[in-house]
């Protein structure tokens, strides 16, 4: 391929790209839902999928707030931002868009980060990430797809529209041990849930990979080879501890972390 045709393909790339996220940015923007990307558009594979997910926060003109990821699998990689307007502190969780009996969540942990961790050429190992992290804070990952039947779709296409993420609600600080770090936070606890003046409902809760901090180190390093870095005050959160909860809307709730302490939050429609 000659320059002149090398040209043209990567400009044809660029614009499939822009014209797929504008589609994704415009179901974000509207609440509204579409059904598949255009196939002239569709993300061929990861990288595309990602580059799509990109172009998707660049046109928002969003702030990353905070990232979600995990320990790659086969044809899967979870990566994907959280922007500034979806993350919600405090005991209640107004929730834009249409009227909504139930809210559907994820109990996670978030690590926040108190440095820096910018592209580099060298490889971030586990020491200096941990050294970046601050406090971790019980959390929710509020999950909502920009497509009418997600579980339809490839994965790049999930990619692309940033894994489920509608949001995150930040709760309380994490009290661990005096010496301890993220890396000794427990892979698994008793979970519970509680509907004010209803009988409390437990469960065991654990985490899906082998612990917070390798996700995170993982995260690092994929951003940093494509340009990319994690940055002080943001949040990251590494897999749900007992899958997808259905929560009430309207309902003060309590979500009890074991010995980690009780993150309480109330929904309410806008």
């Amino acid at each position: 391929m000659n320059t002149t045709a090398a040209t043209q393909a990567a400009e044809t790339i660029a614009s499939g790209r822009e014209q797929a996220a504008s589609i994704l940015v415009t179901a974000r923007q509207k609440g509204v839902l579409v059904e598949r990307l255009p196939v002239e558009v569709l993300p061929a594979n990861l990288d595309d999928g990602f580059a799509i997910q990109q172009e998707v926060s660049h046109q928002l003109g969003r702030r990353i707030a905070a990232w979600k990821c995990a320990l790659p699998q086969p044809e899967k990689v979870v990566a994907a931002p959280i922007y500034d307007a979806d993350v919600h502190r405090g005991d209640v969780c107004r929730m834009s868009g249409p009227p909504r009996a139930s809210v559907r969540a994820e109990p996670e942990l978030a690590c926040l980060l108190d440095r820096d961790l910018p592209p580099r050429r060298e490889p971030y190992n586990e020491a200096e990430v941990l050294d970046a992290l601050g406090h971790t804070h019980l959390a929710l990952e509020l999950l909502g797809s920009r497509y009418s039947h997600p579980e339809r779709l490839s994965f790049p296409e999930l990619l692309a529209d940033g894994l489920f993420n509608a949001g995150l609600v930040i709760g309380p600080r994490v009290c661990l041990p005096d010496g301890a770090t993220p890396a000794d936070l427990p892979l698994e606890f008793d979970l519970s849930l509680t509907r004010v003046g209803e009988k409390t409902v437990s469960f065991m809760g654990r985490h899906p990979d082998r612990g917070a901090l390798a996700p995170i180190v993982w995260l690092v390093n994929f951003l940093r080879v494509r340009g990319l870095g994690l940055y002080a005050g943001q949040a990251v959160i590494t897999g749900s501890y007992a899958g997808v909860l259905e929560l009430p809307v309207g309902r003060e709730l309590r979500i009890g972390f074991g010995e980690l302490g009780t993150l309480p939050i109330t929904f309410l429609s806008c």
